[in-house]
């Protein structure tokens, strides 16, 4: 127990709240923070008779229905899960730390120890229905004895292996029970995945990997922040996922898919229908269509939830993409107008916004002038400047944007502040649909920022920069690491290395092995593309801001850069081909790209991270 209690003093025990959460494989009861646990018990004690109570937990991510006890996501598909308002705990030999009773059990034991606290009686038994026992020995000792015929009947060498520890209260249960508390959100982030229902090399979903890059972010915060922070300068940025692959695949077109699949070499077949398929849907009219108008739908959806359950968010928005989710972002804003911005624009709206991207021909080439909708002058003016190059293509129905004709781009609902797109092929895919030189008076229409994050070894990405100044070799910013320098690997390989190697390797195998089909923990893979190589070395080392002028750039980023290459590791160098896939998905747990993204997007209000890498 964890209160000394004298005869005849009695006090009711503070509940604390659990949630249950399916982690490796296994089925466990984790408490809410301090800050949440306030929250709940508060509205538990003013809940009306069958009124439900809806409390937002987890920065609001998730809400727990008091009188359901179920927790449910806010902003994402996922099950709902029980909730528990425990008083009471039990542990054995074999448990790593206690777990809470059922709220009917804790009530037994309470009612129990009330009733032996007030009567100074111990030894108190309470007995349940399974036959098993929990024995009140004193206020501060219990036990809890598996099913016997009587307790008389154990014997000492049995003892501890049918027995539990019991305790009361949360106190000294092992349980590491966070403070929180509410933070002012600064901005907003939309995480948008590419190809297959999973992210990265361990088969997370992609609300699996902004979980752990909304963590990484934070803890990033706390330590490169902790001046701005401590004068009340910062909170933190919110990161939500946007999925788009489930929605996708909902339509039935999996199923004829599988029809007419071959029987031979299924594993491989099963990774190229449920990954690499995407890419193909991608180049499809129909489910070009349905992809834009599922990522379009998603973002304004979110973007409405988000602000009404934060009212008081004054911040902006940005977007991040990985792989084809970069360049699904980068051909929505490409056709985003200025002045519409709203879910519901008319179609005759999107078929012109196509219209005004269709080339046509000219003497030397074929120039792609984007004009205005707007009557303001001055705002057509400045996108006649805005001009895309593209070789002769003599097409009248080809479209910039995505490569296909009669494509209706849907208008966002916000205009986000900056694009992040990672390991992405958007130079490749625009190259391919003609396009050979980007103006560098370009800009997003609505966005004013974009930033090419990439591995060296990702065979996916490709650059930017050169398809604005094709006649200057201008190498990208090299991201400084976030704690120091890395050096190449000199002399042989170390333990450390060889065991980072065989993980890499196990890695590769379950990547190659595993069969996603009728998963949602399939495989992230990468796109049928090979990008040059690009060594860190070779990068130009600039701060990490980027804002060293003299060539520049073009607009597309506000004259700042827009190619930002990651550091290869020691490990990395050893065989660059082995790293190839990993090297594409490393993106969710970077710390090195989540700095990026939080220097721009803090810059933006004036605050500067601090520098710990010296």
């Amino acid at each position: 127990m964890d209160q000394g209690l004298t005869a005849a003093t009695y006090e009711p025990i503070r509940p604390h709240w659990f949630y249950r959460k399916h982690v490796d494989d296994e089925d466990l009861w984790l408490p809410f923070s301090q800050y949440d646990n306030n929250k709940l018990n508060s509205a538990f004690d003013e809940s009306t008779e069958g009124q439900e109570e809806v409390v937002a937990t987890d920065d609001a991510h998730y809400d727990v229905l008091l009188r359901e006890r179920i927790r449910r996501a806010a902003y994402w598909e996922e099950e709902p899960t029980a909730v528990l308002r425990a008083t009471w705990f039990y542990k054995g030999d074999m448990d790593p730390h206690y777990i809470p009773y059922p709220e009917s059990i804790s009530e037994h034991l309470e009612l129990a120890y009330m009733e032996a606290t007030l009567q100074d009686q111990w030894r108190k038994t309470v007995e349940f229905p399974t036959g098993e026992v929990v024995v009140l020995l004193n206020p501060m000792l219990a036990t809890h004895w598996l099913p016997r015929t009587a307790v008389e009947d154990w014997d000492s060498s049995e003892m501890h292996r049918n027995t539990y520890s019991v305790k009361r209260g949360i106190e000294n249960t092992g349980y590491e029970i966070p403070e929180g508390e509410p933070e002012t959100i600064d901005h907003l982030v939309f995480m948008v995945h590419g190809i297959g229902p999973a992210c990265d090399i361990r088969f997370r979903s992609i609300i699996s990997c902004v979980n752990g890059f909304r963590t990484v972010a934070r803890d990033l915060v706390e330590t490169h922040c902790s001046a701005a922070r401590a004068e009340g300068q910062i909170g933190r940025v919110e990161f939500l996922p946007v999925d788009w692959h489930n929605p996708l695949h909902a339509t039935g077109v999996d199923k004829v898919i599988h029809r007419i699949t071959l029987p031979s070499i299924e594993r491989l077949r099963t990774f190229a229908n449920e990954t690499l398929l995407d890419l193909f849907f991608y180049s499809s009219p129909a489910y070009c269509q349905i992809i834009l108008d599922t990522v379009a739908t998603e973002l304004n959806r979110l973007h409405g939830l988000f602000c009404s359950r934060h009212p008081d968010f004054q911040g902006e928005v940005s977007l991040v993409g990985h792989s084809l989710g970069s360049l699904i972002l980068f051909d929505l804003l490409t056709n985003q107008v200025i002045g519409l911005g709203h879910p519901n624009t008319p179609e005759d709206s999107g078929r012109q916004v196509g219209a005004i991207l269709a080339p046509s021909p000219q003497s030397s080439g074929l120039k792609a002038t984007l004009s205005s909708l707007s009557s303001d002058g001055n705002q057509q003016s400045k996108f006649h400047r805005m001009r895309l190059m593209i070789s002769s293509v003599d097409n009248e129905s080809f479209n910039i944007g995505v490569g296909q004709a009669y494509i209706r781009y849907p208008q966002l609902s916000f205009n986000p502040c900056m694009l992040f797109a990672l390991g992405s092929p958007i130079g490749m895919f625009l190259t391919v649909r003609g396009l050979r030189h980007i103006d560098p008076d370009y800009s997003l229409p609505t966005c004013k920022g974009f930033y090419n994050i990439y591995h060296p070894l990702d065979p996916v990405a490709y650059r930017i920069e050169p398809l604005i100044q094709h006649n200057t070799c201008l190498p990208p910013v090299l991201i400084p690491h976030i704690t120091a320098k890395r050096t190449h690997l000199k002399g042989g390989l170390t333990t450390d290395l060889k065991h980072k190697m065989t993980s890499v390797l196990l890695y590769a195998w379950q990547y190659f092995s595993y069969t996603p089909s009728g998963s949602r923990h399939g495989r992230h893979s990468t796109q049928d593309a090979s990008a040059p190589k690009q060594q860190a070395e070779s990068s130009t080392a600039l701060p990490q801001s980027g804002r060293t002028y003299g060539i520049s750039p073009g607009m597309l980023n506000r004259g700042r850069r827009i190619d930002y290459v990651l550091q290869q590791t020691a490990m990395e160098s050893i065989n660059e081909y082995l790293f190839a896939i990993q090297s594409h998905l490393c993106y969710w747990d970077s710390e090195d790209t989540a700095l990026l993204l939080l220097r721009e997007i803090y810059e933006e209000s004036g605050i500067v991270l601090e520098d710990l890498s010296s």
